[in-house]
């Protein structure tokens, strides 16, 4: 509404500085006429023209400066409403839903590409439900993995306990979700969730909907899960709210994807590290026992092993304690000791 009124204030100023500019034209013009007149009065003239006429031509040069100056004030003016107009468009084109919710979506990806971790970012999906889901009280992350259900993210712990009356019936829109794109319940008890009943009514939830999460990854099949949103009121998500829903649930699952990937690639390096380091150690010990008992690689090998089984210690700690103090039972190195 202000923006409206703004930009028809800007339209009224930028009209009056037209019609302020027109009047200038004429009069500018009516003064150019009555000038070339003077002019020509003065050539017909042996003499120059009196002081009448001369006064008259001053009259004129002043009217035409001050039409000037009107005209300058009035082209300032029409800059002014232009530019009031521009920037009433652009707070009202600002202000649109539409505009309103791509500003929202933008700040989610961010939000959610930015999250360091498979968890954080379930997290994030959750709380992005309730600031842009209208009708949405808390929301949960559900996810199916090797047939079990768990909420893994959650705004609150009302909505887990809501979650989890759900695994408990066996039932729900946060289970169907897992197959179907939305899951919407106008009211509780729903017909379609017997065995559920009024629990969901007694842990303070009305309405939900529901949406589903793809995979986390091709590679993780096995992984599913829904966004859960809930609210108090019946009949609380329209049809509106149910597609921004959509919506969301679809960048999440690609934010998850990719988290998920993150998480493994991290691991896998942690991993390869973990074993080179492992190998290393292992070399180093093997090396200290060839040099020291003139073993082969396979004897030092099989003497560290034997160290290991009968210390109950893993092989690598065996290693790597031979390693740093150059400490070894040389019995255990007797059956590998050559001829």
């Amino acid at each position: 509404f202000v923006a409206d009124t703004r930009d028809e204030l800007a339209a009224e100023r930028e009209a009056a500085a037209d019609v302020r500019d027109l009047t200038a034209d004429a009069r500018e013009t009516a003064l150019d006429e009555r000038e070339r007149l003077l002019d020509a009065r003065a050539a017909q003239l042996v003499v120059g023209p009196d002081a009448a006429e001369g006064a008259q031509r001053a009259e004129a040069r002043d009217a035409r400066e001050q039409g000037r100056k009107e005209r300058e004030r009035a082209h300032a003016e029409r800059e002014t409403a232009g530019h009031a107009r521009a920037e009433a468009a652009d707070r009202r084109h600002s202000a649109t839903p539409t505009t309103r919710l791509a500003a929202t979506f933008a700040a989610i990806a961010e939000s959610l590409y930015g999250a360091d971790s498979y968890d954080a970012v379930l997290l994030r999906i959750a709380e992005a439900a309730v600031s842009t889901v209208s009708g949405c009280d808390m929301a949960s992350v559900t996810l199916h993995e090797t047939g079990r259900f768990r909420t893994a993210a959650t705004t609150s712990a009302a909505a887990s306990a809501v979650d989890r009356a759900q695994y408990e019936a066996g039932e729900g829109p946060c289970l169907d979700a897992i197959d179907s794109s939305v899951v919407y319940a106008r009211t509780f008890p729903d017909d379609r969730w017997p065995t559920l009943g009024v629990r969901l009514i007694e842990r303070g939830v009305r309405s939900a909907a529901s949406f589903r999460l793809a995979a986390a990854t091709p590679t993780r099949a096995t992984t599913s899960g829904s966004l859960n949103t809930y609210s108090s009121t019946p009949g609380a998500f329209s049809v509106e709210a149910q597609e921004i829903g959509l919506i969301l649930a679809a960048h999440a699952s690609m934010a998850a994807s990719i988290a998920r990937e993150r998480s493994d690639l991290r691991a896998q390096a942690q991993q390869l590290s973990t074993a080179l380091m492992t190998r290393d150690v292992i070399g180093q010990a093997k090396g200290i026992l060839m040099e020291r008992l003139r073993l082969t690689p396979e004897q030092a090998f099989d003497a560290l092993r034997r160290s290991s089984n009968r210390l109950n210690e893993k092989l690598h700690t065996v290693a790597s304690a031979l390693a740093e103090t150059g400490e070894f039972d040389a019995t255990e190195a007797h059956d590998a000791t050559p001829p």
